[in-house]
């Protein structure tokens, strides 16, 4: 960039202000002579070329405005009266200096009132003396009028970036919560199936040669937990498609569904108990979902690490909330197994406001999961 480029953007300088000064002056120097026909002052140029600073340096400007017409005196042509004009519409402009600048353009008004008042050439049906208040005036208004809009605009820009920074991070927070639930349904839905495929898969290969038929169960029940695998793959899947096609879509899993889910389990090699306490009624539906799966997965982990010892399943309903409790008495510490489980859960739990305990089981060998989710939003 030029060294007149830099020194343009410093002064705020821009081909506006030069056409206009450039022109005021050109006119000015034209049209000659003032209003009682005298003959041309250079002191007019005051009113005008200045204007081409008039954004760096508002106030000033129309200071200088004054200087030139009280030298210039009836020289003053109709040139240098747009000139101070426009000067005082820039101290409108000026957003930094707002009573600086009201009180400039009020003692230029009345020095100019003081200097011109007294003639009779006024063309306006008020005094000459109160002519300058009203010329001078009307522009400074017109300029905090439009610096008044100016204001209205950017906060108007700003708040638009500032809603579309924040649709973005909503979106974004969308996004990873979306994730986040694909997540822990897929690791429910493969944990939990899986582990009892594979158990039922080892039986059935241990009693392969001298019980066929029980390993003919085993591969039922393996054949079993596939296809529910498969449809809840299909259901969670589903949300990915992109083209707009509907998947084949399978209903999200509830407490109705919890004995049959116990019933693989326990076919599975564990030996577990459910008991239902209290009076069993509809849930929201995303309670009912988290209370399913945060049982299948405590299952889930009670079949991989309590090693076929004795567990006890409970779900309990009170007025306000449902609990959960998954208790065995393995020797095998869970613990070391359910690191992505466990998180799944708490998330779970979290998302309605409860609460989750998990450790070794108080009083005796085993691993308990103690899980309570209010059924109604808790701050």
């Amino acid at each position: 960039m030029s060294r007149l480029g830099r020194l343009g953007l410093q002064l705020e300088i821009g081909w506006i202000d030069v056409l206009i000064a450039g022109g005021l002056s050109a006119l000015a120097i034209i049209e000659g002579s003032g209003s009682d026909s005298q003959q041309f002052s250079p002191a007019v140029l005051l009113c005008t070329g200045p204007l081409v600073v008039r954004r760096r340096w508002p106030i000033p400007v129309l200071l200088i405005a004054l200087v030139g017409f009280s030298i210039a005196g009836n020289a003053s042509n109709l040139a240098a009266l747009v000139g101070g004009l426009i000067a005082a519409v820039s101290v409108g402009l000026d957003e930094d200096h707002p009573v600086l600048g009201t009180l400039a353009v009020l003692g230029v008004a009345a020095g100019i009132a003081f200097e011109f008042g007294q003639g009779s050439n006024t063309q306006l049906p008020i005094s000459p003396f109160l002519a300058p208040f009203l010329l001078i005036g009307a522009a400074y208004l017109a300029g905090r009028v439009v610096a008044d809009r100016q204001v209205q605009a950017r906060l108007a820009r700003e708040r638009a970036s500032q809603l579309e920074r924040e649709h973005d991070v909503s979106i974004k927070a969308a996004t990873e919560a979306e994730r986040r639930r694909l997540a822990r349904e897929l690791h429910d839905v493969i944990a939990h199936s899986v582990g009892v495929m594979v158990v039922q898969a080892g039986a059935a290969r241990h009693v392969l040669d001298e019980k066929p038929d029980a390993a003919r169960e085993s591969l039922e029940a393996v054949e079993a937990s596939g296809h529910e695998a498969m449809a809840e793959l299909r259901r969670l899947l589903g949300v990915l498609v992109e083209n707009g096609e509907t998947a084949p879509l399978s209903p999200e899993p509830g407490l109705d569904q919890i004995e049959s889910m116990v019933a693989r389990v326990k076919e599975a090699g564990l030996p577990v108990e459910l008991r239902i306490d209290g009076e069993s009624r509809p849930l929201p539906p995303g309670v009912e979902v988290a209370a399913y799966r945060i049982l299948q997965e405590a299952l889930t982990n009670a079949l991989k690490y309590a090693g076929g010892a004795p567990t006890h399943a409970l779900l309990r309903f009170s007025p306000d909330a449902i609990e959960v409790e998954v208790v065995d008495e393995g020797k095998i510490p869970a613990a070391a197994g359910i690191g992505r489980g466990l998180t799944g859960m708490r998330e779970r739990v979290a998302l309605f406001g409860g609460t989750i305990e998990a450790g070794p089981r108080g009083g005796g060998p085993g691993y308990a999961v103690r899980a309570r989710l209010p059924l109604t939003a808790e701050g």
